[in-house]
């Protein structure tokens, strides 16, 4: 078992993690809408429909901005604030809450990891996620310890999950082509 520094995730922070977070999932998207805004500025025959079409895409961006601000700054959002520390066990991760809450999490709950450049987050949902960064471990072999018994355990249950639902997913089809042989004799 380890415990944790303790960690205070700030506003500023979740508004980053929100962000990166985002752009690694859809970076395409804004991708396309960089291309389009520049195909259309580099046509020389800007009419008041393509004018609008390139102001609708930034005022896209920048609401996006705005809509993840405001959720990581919202008063609602402050448990996230919450100074905690964690005591994590190879089953189970204990995070203690500065107002003495625990919330116990199993190990097998989580579905996904996400390791940047000076954090880890550990997901329980699509978006919903834990906080954990390197400077909270008291020193290297406990973040190797972590990488070893707590990160390579998420990986293995998201590829259990994801095999469990290929296999479920070739006997649905396995059953739908059988139903129709024996319906068609």
């Amino acid at each position: 078992m380890i415990i944790s520094g303790k960690i205070k995730l700030t506003s500023k922070k979740f508004f980053g993690i929100l962000i990166k977070t985002y752009l690694k999932k859809k970076w395409w998207l804004l991708a396309w809408i960089w291309a389009l805004i520049l195909i259309l500025l580099l046509d020389n025959n800007n009419d008041s429909i393509e004018l609008f079409l390139i102001f609708s895409l930034l005022l896209y961006q920048v609401l996006l901005v705005i809509q993840f601000r405001r959720y990581a700054y919202s008063k609602e959002n402050k448990v996230f604030m919450l100074e905690r520390h964690y005591e994590i066990e190879p089953d189970i991760i204990n995070g203690i809450m500065e107002d003495g809450t625990i919330q116990p999490l199993k190990t097998e709950h989580f579905i996904k990891v996400f390791k940047s450049s000076r954090y880890y987050l550990l997901y329980i949902a699509k978006s919903q996620f834990i906080y954990v960064p390197f400077d909270s471990f008291s020193n290297s072999n406990d973040k190797k310890w972590f990488e070893n018994e707590i990160v390579k355990k998420i990986k293995k249950i998201k590829r259990d999950l994801y095999f469990a639902w290929l296999v479920e997913a070739a006997n649905y089809v396995c059953n739908q082509i059988g139903a129709k042989i024996n319906n068609s004799y």
